[in-house]
């Protein structure tokens, strides 16, 4: 069985945009996922801040609409895989593990930093099921059986 995945993750800067771009490839090529939701393709009529033929970027239109897509998206995924830039967290990615949480759906995160130097929130370490630290771990992670992996970094 294929699994729904909802990928959250910050795409405000180029780390981000390149740790989002190397997590969805690994992620289409494990064979226990099936659609992948990553909000980033899915803005209100494509607007982004690059991105804006009808100056709806940033409305109140954009907004609501863009997170009640989201949203239902939550809804619908079975999981949800965590894109974490430690170095610049994303306030929105956070917000979107504590509702996938909250749901009662199991969350998987990924984080390529090194988190000895830095820790991580223990919000975020209790929240996760597994913690994921190579994109050949995502390659091959079973979304069906949700293994349990240890995050094993500073907590703070």
């Amino acid at each position: 069985m294929q699994k729904h995945i909802y990928l959250a993750g910050g795409f405000f800067n180029p780390k981000q945009i390149a740790l989002l771009d190397r997590v969805e490839a690994a992620l289409k090529n494990n064979e226990t996922v099936g659609y992948i939701h990553s909000p980033r393709d899915h803005q209100y009529k494509n607007a982004s801040i690059d991105h804006d033929p009808d100056g709806i970027f940033g409305s109140y239109e954009w907004a609501n609409e863009t997170y009640n897509n989201d949203v239902t998206a939550m809804n619908l995924a079975d999981l949800a895989v965590i894109s974490w830039d430690n170095q610049n967290p994303d306030t929105g990615t956070a917000w979107e593990m504590g509702y996938m949480l909250a749901s009662q759906k199991p969350v998987i995160m990924f984080c390529e930093d090194d988190v000895q130097t830095e820790g991580l929130n223990l919000m975020l370490v209790k929240g996760i099921k597994a913690y994921l630290t190579t994109t050949s771990e995502l390659e091959t992670y079973d979304f069906n059986l949700l293994p349990t992996k240890l995050y094993q970094g500073d907590i703070i």
